[in-house]
């Protein structure tokens, strides 16, 4: 019986989980999702917001995703853009551009990788990862620089997440009650006598609508609490490795 009840609950908190991912997917412009793919050189498969919204079964508009690729990858191909992939510390992805530009492109590309590795300490800040795009001799007073600014970085989102944390703790205490209240105000209503008409019938049915509807607030906030220190575990295992 334990186990069984340990298996609904997990069932329960991913399907809150599941249910906070399509939330915030509803909220995003699919359009701009897949241009950003595309300036970033990944296919649209590959995208990491894409493929969690499918995995959370949310809806998507593929018209508008396809077309937002189809725009960054035009705007991928151009000198500007190739150097701003390079300037951003991010990978050239040669397959999306025509073979005969590709000589110019490398070398515009090298250039704004140069910009990049010129400036570790504002690359740290910008929360991107560092791709070992670096050249070896830029690498060794990039990689110092780099990691400071990664840390403060680091440091400003674990503050971040604590506070939603903490807001989220209080408004967890502040359902947690409510549900008491009107758990507590249904346990003692009269029942009726068998036979007779309930007369607390439309009370007794609008503590339960609200009963359960605080019962399903309260696991969304619990998965959004426990999403919250995920994020905070994992910040400050990197921390660790900045030390």
């Amino acid at each position: 019986m334990k186990k069984l009840s340990l298996v609904l609950m997990s069932l329960l908190l991913t399907s809150c989980a599941n249910y906070f991912v399509r939330q915030e997917c509803e909220k995003l412009n699919w359009y701009q999702v897949g241009y950003d793919a595309a300036l970033r050189g990944e296919r649209i498969s590959n995208d990491e917001t894409a493929n969690r919204c499918r995995k959370a079964e949310a809806e998507i508009s593929e018209s508008k995703l396809d077309q937002g690729f189809k725009a960054g990858m035009s705007r991928y191909c151009q000198p500007e853009g190739v150097y701003a992939t390079g300037k951003t510390g991010d990978l050239f992805n040669p397959d999306f551009c025509e073979p005969g530009q590709l000589s110019f492109l490398r070398t515009k590309y090298s250039e704004g990788i140069t910009a990049y590795c010129s400036n570790g300490h504002q690359a740290g800040l910008s929360g991107k990862k560092y791709k070992n795009v670096c050249p070896q001799k830029l690498e060794g007073s990039f990689l110092p620089e780099y990691r400071k600014g990664r840390k403060k970085y680091l440091e400003g989102m674990v503050r971040n997440q604590e506070d939603k944390l903490r807001d989220t703790n209080l408004e967890l205490d502040r359902l947690s009650y409510d549900k008491r209240v009107v758990d507590g105000r249904l346990s003692i209503l009269p029942m009726a006598m068998a036979g007779n008409k309930d007369p607390y019938m439309e009370e007794r049915n609008n503590l339960n609508n609200r009963s359960w509807s605080l019962s399903s607030e309260i696991n969304t906030k619990k998965s959004q609490k426990s999403k919250y220190q995920q994020d905070i575990d994992a910040l400050k295992q990197e921390l660790v490795t900045l030390d």
